[in-house]
């Protein structure tokens, strides 16, 4: 069971600190100077928080991929294999 919550936690930390890092300052900049009035994107990292805070890692993440495909945000190469990573985890 302590292996389950210490992978757990480090998931959650990791879907984290990676939406931290792609929706940040320049991006909800960005997409404030559209039109995008979509709750789902609007809304995203206070959705995605509370899929982390309910542990559902997966859905978090599913939010995440969503709103980077919907907004067609550039990632670094970093966090594109961040993702992949995090994908290979969830799907493990």
């Amino acid at each position: 069971m302590k292996l389950k919550s210490i992978l757990g936690n480090t998931l959650k930390n990791e879907i984290r600190d990676l939406s931290e890092k792609i929706l940040n300052d320049q991006w909800k900049s960005r997409i404030e100077s559209t039109e995008i009035d979509s709750a789902g994107i609007i809304d995203c990292e206070e959705i995605i928080s509370e899929f982390l805070e309910q542990n559902e890692f997966g859905c978090a993440f599913k939010h995440l991929t969503y709103v980077i495909s919907e907004t067609e945000t550039n990632l670094t190469t970093e966090q594109a294999n961040r993702i992949k990573q995090l994908n290979k985890k969830l799907n493990s």
